[in-house]
Parts: C-alpha cells; sequence; structure tokens
C-alpha cells in the first residue's frame, strides 16, 4: 500500500464517514429485526441486565454515596432482578452513565448497543484496511456486523458487545507491542484486559493470548523486558479482588459442574469447533483455514509469523481453550469474540486465491473484487439472516398497569415459567415513577430457586396457601403467562388454580398477545 492511500483511509474524515456508515448499517439490522417493539426477552439475562443498569442510574442520581448496598437492597424489593455481583460491574457503569445522559427507554439502551457494536466493526476496518486496503476493511467490517450472531447481541440487553470491544481493543494492543515493544502498548493492553474481565468473565481468556503469541512467533526474548511484566500488577489490583469476591455466584450458573473437568472440556471442545463453523458458514470457514495456514502455519516453521497473525490465532485458541475448560455450558455467544480474527484470516485467504487467478482470465486489480462477490454471495445464501425479535405483550401489560391510578404504588404478583418475570419487571420499571410499583416474583415469594431454575424449596403445597401468601403481602393484581415453559414450577399451577377456585377474590381485567399474558384483579 503506497502512502498516498494510507493517508487516505487514516484521515479523519474518511473515518466518521466509514463509522457513520456502520452505524446506518447496524441501525437498519436493529429496525428490521423488531428490537424497538420487542421487550428485553431474547435471552433470560437480559432484564437482569437492565435492572441492574437502572439501579446504578438512580443511584448515581439520588443515592447515599455511603450506603451503596442498603441502596441496592431496597432497590431489590421493588424490583427484584438485580444482579449486581453475579456480573462484574463494568456493563452496569457504562449503562448508568449513559442513561443519565439520555434516558432509560428501550430506544436509548438499542442505540448504546448499536454504537458498542459499530464500534467493533469500525476497529475490524482499521486493521484490515491498514494491511488489505480500504475496501477489503469496509467489507471486512460490514461482515462481522452482519454475522447473525453479532446482530442478535446488538439487539438484545447483553454484555456481549462491550466484551467484542474491550477483548479485540486488548488483542490490538499486544498485536502493537509484539511489533514495536513500546511500554505503551503493553499498558494499553493491560488496561482493556482488566476492562475486559470487569465486563464479563469471559474476559480471563484474554491472558492466554501473550503465551500463546510468544510462541507462534518465537518471540522469547520478549519475556526479559520488563515493559511485558506491566499488564500483570494491573490486573491483578483491579480484577483478581472482584473475581475472588463473587467466583462462587458466578459458579451458581455454570451447567458443566462446579469445576473444571476433563469430561467437559473434551465435549465442550469438540462442540466449540462447530459452533464456530456454524457461526461464520463454511465459506468464510474454508477461506479463514487457508488464511491460517498461509499466515501462521507454514510461517512458523520458519519463524516468521507477523505479530498480526500470532495475536489473531492466539486469540482465537484462547477464547476456545477457555471456553472448553470453564464449564459455563456451550453458548454460540462464547466464540463471539474470536470473530474479528478469523475474518481478518478469512480475508488473507480470499486475497491468495485471488492471486492464483490467472491473468488472462481476470486482470491481477480486479481478482479480489471477484473473490469477494462470490464469497458474498455464498455468506449471502447460507449464513446471512436477520434474527427477529419476539414480542410478547408484556409491554402492553406494563403499559396498562401503570395507567391505572388505583394500582399506583401497588403490590403486583408475576407468575411465569418462561421469562415472563423478568420482562414484566423491566417493562413496569422503563415506566414507574420511581420508586412506584412493588413487584413479587413467585419464583422467589412462592418457591426457592437458584439462578437455572432449580428449586431447593416448596413454600406452597396447593392454592389454599398460595392464597395465604398473597393475602400477607397485600398483592392487587397477578399476571400469568401461558408462553411454553423453559421450567416447570409447581407452584405456578397452584396460583392458576388459586385464581380458579376463587372467583369472588379475582377478576379478569385484562389480557394482551392473544390471551397469553393476562391480568387479574383483586376485588
Amino acid at each position: 500500500m503506497d502512502q498516498t492511500e494510507l493517508r487516505v483511509h487514516t484521515s479523519f474524515w474518511w473515518q466518521t464517514a466509514v463509522f457513520a456508515g456502520l452505524f446506518v448499517l447496524v441501525l437498519v439490522l436493529q429496525i428490521l429485526s423488531g428490537a424497538y417493539r420487542s421487550e428485553f426477552g431474547g435471552y433470560p439475562d437480559e432484564p437482569a441486565h437492565y435492572v441492574t443498569s437502572v439501579m446504578v442510574r438512580d443511584y448515581l442520581l439520588h443515592g447515599k454515596i455511603a450506603e451503596p448496598m442498603e441502596f441496592a437492597k431496597q432497590y431489590y424489593k421493588a424490583y427484584p432482578k438485580v444482579a449486581f455481583g453475579h456480573w462484574p460491574p463494568l456493563l452496569y457503569a457504562v449503562q448508568g452513565l449513559w442513561m443519565l445522559v439520555f434516558s432509560e427507554s428501550r430506544a436509548s439502551i438499542l442505540l448504546e448497543l448499536a454504537l458498542t457494536t459499530t464500534l467493533a466493526g469500525f476497529l475490524l476496518f482499521l486493521v484490515a484496511a491498514r494491511h488489505f486496503g480500504r475496501i477489503a476493511g469496509i467489507c471486512a467490517a460490514a461482515l462481522l456486523l452482519c454475522l447473525p450472531i453479532i446482530q442478535t447481541y446488538a439487539d438484545e440487553e447483553m454484555a456481549e458487545s462491550l466484551l467484542l470491544v474491550t477483548s479485540f481493543c486488548a488483542a490490538l494492543f499486544f498485536y502493537r507491542y509484539l511489533e514495536n515493544k513500546n511500554w505503551r502498548n503493553s499498558l494499553w493492553f493491560g488496561v482493556f484486559c482488566s476492562l475486559a474481565i470487569l465486563t464479563k468473565g469471559n474476559g480471563w481468556a484474554l491472558v492466554i493470548i501473550p503465551p500463546v503469541a510468544i510462541v507462534l512467533t518465537w518471540d522469547y526474548a520478549v519475556l526479559k523486558r520488563p515493559s511485558f511484566w506491566i499488564p500483570v500488577p494491573l490486573v491483578a489490583i483491579f480484577c483478581v479482588p472482584w473475581q475472588l469476591l463473587t467466583l462462587e455466584i458466578a459458579a451458581r450458573g455454570w451447567v458443566g459442574g462446579s469445576k473444571p473437568n476433563i469430561g467437559y472440556t473434551l465435549e465442550a471442545g469438540g462442540q466449540f469447533g462447530f459452533v464456530l463453523l456454524d457461526l461464520v458458514g463454511w465459506a468464510l470457514a474454508l477461506l479463514a483455514c487457508v488464511g491460517i495456514w498461509l499466515c501462521v502455519l507454514r510461517p512458523f516453521l520458519s519463524k516468521n509469523v507477523q505479530p498480526l497473525y500470532a495475536v489473531m490465532a492466539a486469540l482465537i485458541v484462547a477464547i476456545w481453550v477457555f471456553h472448553s475448560v470453564v464449564p459455563a455450558g456451550v453458548e454460540s455467544r462464547k466464540m463471539i469474540n474470536a470473530l474479528p480474527a478469523v475474518i481478518l484470516f478469512a480475508m488473507a485467504g480470499g486475497f491468495w486465491i485471488a492471486s492464483l487467478v490467472p491473468t488472462r482470465l481476470l486482470s491481477r486489480r480486479y481478482a479480489p473484487a471477484a473473490v469477494a462477490a462470490i464469497t458474498a454471495v455464498l455468506f449471502a445464501s447460507q449464513t446471512f439472516a436477520v434474527p427477529q425479535e419476539p414480542h410478547y405483550g408484556f409491554e402492553e401489560a406494563s403499559q396498562y398497569i401503570v395507567s391505572r391510578n388505583d394500582l399506583k404504588h401497588a403490590v403486583i404478583l408475576v407468575s411465569s415459567e418462561s421469562d415472563g418475570e423478568g420482562m414484566l419487571i423491566s417493562e413496569l420499571m422503563m415506566r414507574d415513577q420511581r420508586p412506584g410499583h412493588t413487584i413479587l416474583r413467585a419464583s422467589k415469594v412462592l418457591s426457592n430457586s437458584d439462578w437455572n431454575g432449580n428449586v431447593s424449596e416448596e413454600f406452597c403445597q396447593n392454592a389454599g396457601d398460595v392464597m395465604a401468601i398473597v393475602k400477607r403481602e397485600n398483592v392487587r393484581a397477578v399476571v400469568v403467562d401461558s408462553f411454553p415453559p423453559h421450567v416447570n414450577f409447581r407452584h405456578n399451577g397452584f396460583v392458576r388454580q388459586a385464581i380458579h377456585d376463587n372467583p369472588q377474590a379475582w377478576r379478569l381485567a385484562a389480557s394482551f398477545s392473544a390471551g397469553k399474558v393476562q391480568i387479574y384483579e383483586s376485588r
């Protein structure tokens, strides 16, 4: 690449135009998915992230600095979906500050998610443009943002987009450190490692990057540099205490065992390989394999792996190995942080294939564009889709409750076998003049269930017990739904039976989503 082209694609206005274009792309995909019409119910963790972020916002606005725990406890009594401690604090700090400046509305949160997702694509553009040219950089960024899994987490109130940005930034700074051995890049690697870990525990995977990258580059001399070790005290000071304090809480959500085990690792390692293939499709996966062979495996034998490709390969290995060892369950979202590296290798593979096209068939100038067009067609036909975010009816239910003056500050019981508890809490909270209604979760007041929905104790054995608890808590309205269950709670059947057996005590006040969400009021 000549210096003129380098100046063009690194100019401020060029970068601004690319960022704006990528942002518009994310917004269009969000709108097409129905995200702005959907409740925070695409994944069970969404309501907890939203409620906790709003709590941080309200604490910054109204709380007493000396009493954060008391503030959180009182908040949980009204909106029992606070999850501070199960996840690290960075997401809630970022979103809490965002809500202070803008609002806690659904549109506001989705714009923040769109901005964060766009930043991930823009970072990939900068790297790809430097190595393959500006058009290739735009294609790489657009490709990342069009992956269905990336679209999904641009639509949902989750930590994945922020984790993707912080993790990719950390990898890029370590690449720059291996390239020029500047202590500032090592410092920034430590900073973004810490930020990723404080976003989500998955960020610990990044500590695997340095040893793998050093092996691939044969640059063992870097271990003797004091600057190499700068990230260690940073991570130790800012992340280790939090991790030790909350490890037991986080481990409650693990589904593959209470600690790492070889059985889980062997099974999960193979499954994550298929997950990665499924996320990008076989066309991109094949190009990425070619790129890994050309840029990592073959040069490794001659000790000539470039720092960028060594770090990108290390990023893929780190994500893969970490999630295969930590028994938190096999999910597609856990491989998201590897996707920018996969796309960079696919670009390298594509350019190499383009170089093999005979000039008598196609000019060298147009060969990369031809390969890109073929890849785009294959991607569109086998991988690209716009995931749809469903609408459940809890938005209308919460609007109905808030509109009723006689239910102002009332106690509301929500009983659901899907994710209705969280959706009603987040939707009602979004519209409440806080402090407003007090919401009781049936899974907490009628039983004792853990994070995964496993019940350890039932507080009611029949409909009569439900009525007794309802009277004791002075419940004014009950919200139930009939969506397909995630967990079969016995107490939900008792709630419905209590309503059915006591028509003199309850009346159907409203129903939404073709009767699947129902509100019963106390007579």
